[in-house]
């Protein structure tokens, strides 16, 4: 039983980081879907958590957001941090 708990856990933490990085970066679930060569009814679908993205499409997701997939999964992500990298990116 905890496995399947485990994979819920990271389901939901990747759905809330992408929507969250989304956000910030003021990009719509259409242009992503376009980065990352998905339909956009299925960003919208994994953003929301009703759909568990195969690894590819996770991993895709997360590129197209200029983060690693380790990142949009991890459960301590700080939107500060990748906001002070892509300053640092930029400089």
């Amino acid at each position: 039983m905890k496995k399947r708990q485990d994979i819920a856990v990271a389901k939901q933490t990747f759905s809330r980081n992408i929507r969250l990085v989304r956000r910030v970066k003021n990009l719509s679930q259409e242009k992503i879907a376009e980065m990352a060569d998905l339909h956009r009814t299925y960003v919208g679908q994994i953003e929301r958590g009703d759909v568990t993205p195969t690894l590819d499409a996770a991993e895709r997701v997360a590129h197209a957001l200029g983060l690693e997939l380790w990142e949009a999964l991890h459960p301590n992500f700080s939107v500060d941090a990748l906001i002070d990298r892509e300053r640092g990116d930029k400089q």
